[in-house]
């Protein structure tokens, strides 16, 4: 059974609620941040100033976010998302331009890598909600005003200097109130890699742009995306793969025949658009659907929906992607300053820190007693510690996946499951 807690956050500014989520996943992100090397990331100095010269705007949210990590500076560096390592969610959207402006969208991608939190927020002048990634940024998202903005991988690989895409969804909806003037925002920022960015605004504009490094956004009048530039793969056997050109075509398919919202949902999870391939981190983990003369966003799964808007209070609910759930958690009689926390995240962040630094210290002071018992126990530790990493894997994709295994180890999937299976 595959379950995951979606927690919904209403904090207008950064405060106790985003601390306590930094403080549970910080440990995973800082390991992908650093995961190719302390010096394959910008510099502070560089990742600042890019901030500063592409997203002003965004620069005392930055700055909040900074202090609230207890200025680590790590931390710093991440949160700008400049030039940060590769990551490649899979994800179907649909601009649908009547009988009211939508965006429909799967987010497909490893449940191991989902941050978990609808957010509601108030940064600038104008309220965002959306679906938070790289705390914050957003895989998707919607304005007071009616923009409504959604990622997907656009299907080349490689990537250059720029910003993470869910920073520049973030940004979009922070500025800007239609596509108009979200295309305009949109051709001053460096995006890090290859996307579809697929947007509609409260008067129905929908658009499609495909950004990357080094040019210029190129606009497409369609009103579906998938995992590939335009209507013909450059990478056709990546699109194979990840069958985008089929889901394009599917979900095409229902736009001619004229679906409604709620039947285009029904699309989005039924097969062919669906995805549940969760083992390569290419599962729909949820369809979201944003309606902007609502103020809503849908979220749906087959058996049940969650509603969110520009005013929802916090809750949280349990998501069972292969049966019924439970229904919402209200947040009420919670002290206000207390933030919502996820028990296994808590101890991820905590007690495998905790039994790390024990661990390294004990190998510390192993290797530094000229007693010949503490070189004997550290040969007898080099033996166990090998098995250790056998159960560990073992035991990590029993709970997740292989795919993690490897991302983690730095392996292909298949090294990863002859190594330790």
């Amino acid at each position: 059974m595959t379950s995951f807690n979606f927690f919904a956050i209403t904090e207008d500014r950064p405060s106790t609620r985003w601390q306590s989520l930094f403080d549970a996943v910080w440990p995973g992100y800082r390991a992908w941040y650093l995961r190719d090397g302390d010096v394959a990331r910008p510099s502070l100095a560089t990742a600042e100033a890019k901030l500063r010269e592409h997203m002003p705007e965004l620069v005392p949210t930055w700055q909040r976010l900074v202090e609230l990590a207890r200025g680590d500076e790590t931390a710093a560096r991440m949160l700008t998302l400049w030039n940060p390592p590769r990551f490649l969610p899979g994800c179907s959207q649909v601009a649908l331009q009547s009988p009211e402006p939508a965006l429909v969208r799967n987010y497909d991608y490893g449940l191991e890598l989902f941050e978990q939190v609808h957010a509601s927020t108030r940064f600038g002048s104008r309220r965002v909600i959306g679906t938070s990634d790289c705390l914050w940024g957003l895989l998707d998202g919607m304005n007071e005003d009616g923009l409504a903005v959604s990622l997907a991988f656009g299907g080349r690989p490689g990537d250059g200097d720029g910003f993470a895409a869910p920073l520049v969804v973030r940004f979009l909806l922070e500025v800007a109130d239609s596509v108009p003037e979200a295309l305009r925002r949109l051709e001053t920022i460096p995006v890090s890699m290859f996307y579809n960015l697929t947007m509609i605004d409260a008067d129905g504009t929908a658009v499609t742009a495909y950004v990357g490094p080094g040019m210029a956004p190129e606009v497409i009048d369609d009103p579906v995306a998938t995992n590939h530039r335009g209507r013909h793969p450059e990478f056709p056997e990546h699109a194979r793969r990840f069958r985008s050109l089929e889901r394009q075509d599917l979900l095409t398919e229902a736009v001619e025949q004229g679906c409604d919202v709620q039947e285009l949902a029904e699309r989005m999870l039924s097969p062919g658009v669906f995805s549940d391939d969760y083992e390569n981190a290419f599962g729909t983990l949820y369809t979201a659907v944003y309606l902007p003369l609502r103020g809503e966003v849908e979220y749906h799964w087959h058996d049940r929906t969650w509603t969110r808007s520009l005013n929802s209070t916090e809750e949280m609910i349990i998501v069972t992607l292969d049966e019924d759930s439970p229904e919402p958690i209200p947040v009420d009689g919670q002290p206000e300053n207390q933030p919502i926390t996820d028990p296994v995240r808590e101890f991820a962040g905590s007690a495998v820190a905790d039994l790390l630094d024990t661990a390294r210290q004990a190998v510390h002071d192993l290797s530094h007693s000229p007693d010949p018992e503490a070189f004997s126990a550290l040969l007898s530790l080099s033996a166990e510690v090998g098995e250790a990493l056998g159960t560990s894997a073992r035991t990590m994709a029993e709970h997740n996946s292989w795919a993690r295994v490897a991302e983690m180890a730095d392996v292909s999937r298949q090294a990863a499951w002859q190594r330790w299976r």
